[in-house]
Formats: structure tokens, C-alpha cells, sequence
């Protein structure tokens, strides 16, 4: 993430943590805001949350502190209709659920789908187990709530080069996707910005699909780095096209009605291979002086 939108959510975050505060200390509200309790079980979490995955052993320790000293600090929602969503607190309230609560403490108060999408990236933006993965997932909801990319990327203060990279997951082939779902640390953005650029180049050859899915069958299992799936693929791709190179722009070399080497060329390479025993040393000699002669340009036009 860059460090704009790193230093713009940890200001939103500490907005949000500043208006808890002061609303646990003040008994009156401004008209449109409650303290309240709400029942547990009437609470969504937020629909714009980017985390998929909530660590137990996470959820076991901060169950435990607010099973001994209480919730700190409200949550914050917003209403719709008879239900509640939430905007920041979904790991209290998932600890809540786990300790068999009936109630939480909340903040209720009016709040856009875009700030509903802010708070949740300012709420995980400092962790690290939040991935790449579900940031372009973040992103990606919070996009419907700004007429376009760019006003997104302004009202984010981010580059919009690097916000591009979190989009990079969109084009990823599904059998990637299914597995970012289950564990959404497999790939960086940069590692799939690299895969989509070549699946934009060679997407549409049979080959080079077969070779990313070798490449992240590898990854899965560690035998290959994600940093190097599209090197992988590239490379083998490459040394494909050359094999079929050859098999079609080759000519076999015959003497007395055998075989005794051949001649290759790609759009790089020419190659001539000679059986050992096809020229005596002097007509060694004579070859090598030929392609001396060739290469220097000196030989006459016939």
C-alpha cells in the first residue's frame, strides 16, 4: 500500500477512535447519533470489509481481554432498516458472538458507503496479515461509491499506478482466484500486475495457460516463489515457440542418401550440426574459411 493511503487511513482510523471516545463521555448526542446496546444477533458486519480471514487464535485473545476488562471501545454502525451494518468493530463484535453475548455496546450514526469502505480499510490497514489481495477487493467495492478511478485514487490520496496493481487481480484466471479466497496471501499485486501483463500479451495461447497453471501448482506446492510465476511461464513458453521454431524451419543435410546432420533457423538462430565424421580436416578448414568469407561480406554475388 502506498504511504498516502497508508497516512490517510490511520487518519481516519484515529478520527474514528476520537469520536468513540468522546461519545463514551458525553451522555447527550447530536441529534442523529446514539449509544446504545444492540442485540447481537441483529448486526451485519460491513458488506465493504476487505479481511477474509479472521485468525482464531486472535479472536481467542481479545475474547479473553474483554471477557476480564470489558469492551473498551463501541463499535461503530450505521442502521438499515430493522438491522444493523457494521462500520468499525467487527473482530469486537465476532469476540462478542464467541462469548455468547446477547448485547454490545455501539455508536449508531448516519454514514455513506464510502466512508463505510474507508473505515473498514482503516480498521485493517496497519495489520499485517492483511493482504494485497483483499485491499483490491476493498478497493474494488469501494470504487462504485466515486464516479471514477481517478476520484477514487484522489479521495484516497493514492498513486494511481500503484492502485492499478490491487486491480490486477480482476484478470486473473479463476482457478488463482478460488485459491486467493481460501488464502489471500498466496500473491502480491505486483506478482499478479506481472501475470496480468502476460496473460494480456499471451492469453490467448493454449500453451501459456497450461504453463501458469504449472507455475502456481508449484507455488502451492512452495516449490516455486510467487515473485517468479510469470518468469516461469515466460520461459517456458519460450522455449516452446523455439522448439516448434525448429520443427518447422529445419533441413535435414544428406549425403549418399543418409542423414549426416541438418540445418535450423528461427528468427534469431541459425544452426548447422554435422556429423563429426562428414568432413575430413580439410574440408573443416574450407567451411570454416567459407563462413569467415560470408559473414565479412567478401564472398562474390553468384
Amino acid at each position: 500500500m502506498s504511504k498516502d493511503l497508508k497516512k490517510m487511513l490511520e487518519q481516519k482510523l484515529q478520527q474514528n477512535t476520537q469520536r468513540h471516545a468522546l461519545a463514551a463521555q458525553d451522555a447527550n448526542f447530536e441529534e442523529g447519533k446514539e449509544h446504545i446496546l444492540i442485540p447481537v444477533d441483529k448486526i451485519d458486519p460491513n458488506p465493504y470489509q476487505p479481511r477474509r480471514i479472521f485468525p482464531q487464535q486472535e479472536l481467542d485473545q481479545l475474547a479473553q481481554s474483554i471477557s476480564e476488562l470489558g469492551l473498551l471501545e463501541p463499535i461503530l454502525v450505521r442502521k438499515i432498516d430493522d438491522r444493523y451494518q457494521i462500520a468499525a468493530g467487527e473482530r469486537r463484535w465476532r469476540a462478542h458472538k464467541q462469548l455468547h453475548k446477547h448485547t454490545i455496546e455501539a455508536l449508531v450514526t448516519s454514514i455513506s458507503d464510502s466512508d463505510m469502505a474507508v473505515f473498514a480499510l482503516a480498521e485493517n490497514v496497519d495489520r499485517e496479515d492483511l493482504s494485497d489481495y483483499e485491499i483490491g477487493l476493498a478497493l474494488k467495492q469501494i470504487e462504485n461509491a466515486f464516479p471514477t478511478k481517478k476520484k477514487l485514487a484522489e479521495s484516497l490520496g493514492m498513486n494511481r499506478e500503484d492502485m492499478y496493481r490491487y486491480y490486477a487481480y480482476d484478470d486473473l484466471p479463476q482457478f488463482i482466484i478460488s485459491d486467493l479466497n481460501t488464502n489471500p496471501r498466496l500473491l502480491s499485486r505486483s506478482a499478479a500486475s506481472d501475470i496480468k501483463r502476460l496473460l494480456k500479451q499471451c492469453g490467448h495461447l493454449p500453451s501459456f495457460n497450461a504453463y501458469l497453471a504449472e507455475a502456481w501448482a508449484l507455488l502451492l506446492e512452495n516449490e516455486l516463489d510467487q515473485t517468479k510465476i510469470a518468469a516461469f511461464a515466460t520461459r517456458k513458453l519460450k522455449g516452446h515457440e523455439e522448439k516448434d521454431s525448429h520443427i518447422q524451419n529445419s533441413r535435414n543435410l544428406i549425403r549418399d542418401g543418409k542423414k549426416v546432420g541438418n540445418i535450423a533457423w528461427t528468427e534469431k538462430h541459425i544452426t548447422v550440426k554435422l556429423n563429426a565424421k562428414t568432413l575430413n580436416s580439410e574440408q573443416e578448414q574450407k567451411l570454416k574459411d567459407f563462413l569467415e568469407k560470408l559473414i565479412e561480406g567478401e564472398l562474390a554475388e553468384v
